[in-house]
């Protein structure tokens, strides 16, 4: 329990971090640099610690690690490109949102009986049909970046709980938590770079002053990235993923409270209704653990 507090700590105060350097520096720059790091850590620890463990994978679990790993990727960076324009409180929505995915896929096809899920169901669709409406409203490029925004979100949501409930199989088989945080980075770093290669605007002499001007902030970004998603594995590795999707409601929380403080993030009267909807229907959900 303790470590997915700590996780979902770190997850809001990394969000909040990604949101402050996004609107300085180029945007797969920081993600590929950040990643790098972060799986440099993870190596130095698997070897020092965990000199064996490669040895003793089978093929169908490394596989299995892989493609959570490009799913956990792809989530990032979905959720790197929206927050590029959008907001944190916007974050924090859709952070709910996965609790939701997590929750009605085990209720359909792990057997765990939510006897509100109906209601809970209701109550969230509800909500994000409401959000949607809001973006309706929104004239002009603001209304196209929203729904570009929303659809960035929503992607994120799915490949983030995607990679959540497969590294929960991998966890189940306890492979340690570790070689799934490094192995996930190692992906998100990969793909970066080839994407780097065709999307940065930086000119070649134009990267290495931009890497001296970040590498205090993102060093400490890897760090703090590196021990939420350790300390959230490690979380995993004793609960499910509901458990663990329904303590994590600290981090949009805490996201929103980060976006109206730090960046004066504005609510209207139906983003407002249709978060309190969506967070019912989480409330009824995590009723079942009470």
């Amino acid at each position: 329990m303790v470590f997915l507090v700590l996780s979902s700590f770190f997850y809001a105060f990394n969000n909040l971090l990604w949101k402050r350097l996004l609107s300085k520096f180029d945007l797969w720059l920081i993600i590929g640099f950040r990643c790098l790091l972060t799986s440099c850590i993870g190596l130095a620890i698997i070897f020092l610690f965990y000199p064996t463990i490669l040895s003793s994978l089978t093929y169908a679990v490394s596989v299995t690690i892989l493609v959570a790993s490009i799913f956990g990727a792809f989530g990032l960076i979905s959720m790197i490109l929206a927050l590029k324009e959008g907001s944190l409180a916007q974050l924090g929505v859709f952070n709910l949102l996965i609790v939701f995915l997590v929750s009605s896929y085990l209720f359909f096809f792990e057997n765990i009986f939510l006897k509100n899920y109906a209601v809970a169901s209701i109550c969230i669709i509800l909500g994000f049909t409401l959000y949607i409406f809001q973006i309706k409203k929104i004239d002009g490029v603001k209304k196209k970046k929203s729904y570009r925004n929303f659809i960035l979100f929503t992607m994120m949501s799915f490949f983030f709980a995607v990679s959540s409930l497969m590294h929960w199989y991998n966890l189940k088989q306890e492979i340690p938590a570790i070689l799934s945080v490094t192995v996930q980075e190692l992906v998100v770093f990969f793909v970066v770079l080839i994407i780097f290669n065709f999307k940065t605007s930086l000119s070649p002499h134009q990267i290495y002053p931009q890497i001296q001007k970040i590498v205090k902030p993102v060093v400490f970004m890897a760090i703090v990235i590196f021990f939420a998603i350790w300390t959230g594995f490690l979380g995993l590795q004793y609960t499910n993923p509901l458990i663990s999707s329904l303590i994590s409601l600290i981090t949009p929380v805490l996201t929103i409270v980060f976006g109206v403080f730090f960046f004066k993030d504005q609510w209207n009267s139906i983003t407002l209704l249709s978060l309190f909807l969506i967070s019912i229907g989480i409330y009824l959900i995590n009723l079942e653990h009470q």
